[in-house]
């Protein structure tokens, strides 16, 4: 048996294929389900408004797309702009964008395409409202990038009322119990790193690997961790239920619509789930979230 590559740090919906790939299982919300639950928003609250798409010429962009394009009417989509993400000259790309007539401009960016699209706009004088995918929208990482790009501390002004989602507590919820598990342990660990969107991602996977590997059993053979992760995981620090199952290898199945407001990110509705098909319904996710541990060691 192959090596098992468990939790892949991305949304490609490609992880999720269990008869070609059996030992491989996602972790994130794949691209075309965020830009689902992303596009059901925009097409409940800004009904019959022009809407423009920004997104990468890569697998997060052509797939966020994609979902956005399952959920938005198409006679609402006044242009749809690609970028190369290996680039952050999109200055053309905005222009054609506020040509259109777009009122809301959703983007799947990367954190530096984002601070150059919101350059962008503010150049051409153009406000739309701004949706941003959770990769490129975390507050900490992009008043960084653009107190760096502008040279002012005033920077953070420019993120404030973006919409965007994600699938795990707010960095800055003081109610959560995964977030003040997760504040201990980077408190006293890696204290001189930002407690952000990205730290909160990376210790929520670990939990649930660490879960796999205790459900795994001691000793444990390829074969027994990846029969534990497909047997299925409890949610754990997820927002909405994780897919594993001996049919499903997708991680986290859903996500909640935020908006920036200072450095945080507000919640504005229930979790959102959903799956990646084109005629896949948009559905609340209701159930309370499970508490944190007090341990901090999942349950086995």
């Amino acid at each position: 048996m192959r090596v098992p590559d468990v939790f892949a740090a991305s949304g490609c919906p490609c992880w999720d294929s269990p008869p070609t790939s059996p030992e491989t299982f996602g972790w994130q919300l794949d691209y075309v389900r965020e830009g689902k639950i992303l596009g059901a928003y925009v097409a409940q609250h800004f009904r019959g408004a022009k809407i423009g798409f920004l997104y990468s010429s890569d697998e997060p962009g052509l797939d966020g797309a994609r979902g956005l394009g399952y959920e938005i009417p198409a006679r609402q989509i006044a242009a749809a702009e690609k970028y190369d993400p290996a680039s952050t000259a999109i200055t053309r790309q905005v222009a054609v964008l506020k040509a259109s007539g777009a009122r809301v401009v959703v983007a799947f960016s990367g954190p530096a395409a984002t601070v150059a699209l919101r350059l962008a706009m503010a150049h051409l004088n153009y406000s739309p409202q701004l949706v941003v995918a959770s990769e490129g929208s975390d507050p900490a990482t992009l008043t960084g990038l653009l107190a760096k790009a502008t040279g002012s501390g005033a920077a953070g002004a420019l993120i404030q009322g973006i919409i965007t989602d994600s699938s795990l507590p707010p960095a800055g919820s003081p109610a959560s119990s995964w977030i003040t598990l997760f504040r201990r342990i980077h408190h006293q660990y890696i204290p001189k790193l930002p407690f952000d969107t990205n730290v909160v991602d990376g210790m929520a996977a670990a939990y649930t690997f660490t879960e796999a590997m205790l459900r795994a059993g001691p000793n444990p053979s390829r074969q027994d961790l990846v029969n534990a992760i497909s047997g299925g995981l409890a949610q754990g620090p997820a927002v909405a239920p994780l897919g594993y199952s001996q049919a499903s290898h997708a991680g986290i199945t859903g996500a909640y619509i935020a908006v920036i407001r200072g450095q945080a990110l507000v919640q504005l509705g229930p979790a959102m789930t959903t799956d990646s098909t084109p005629s896949g319904q948009v559905t609340p996710y209701t159930a309370a979230q499970p508490p944190a541990p007090a341990s901090g060691i999942p349950p086995h």
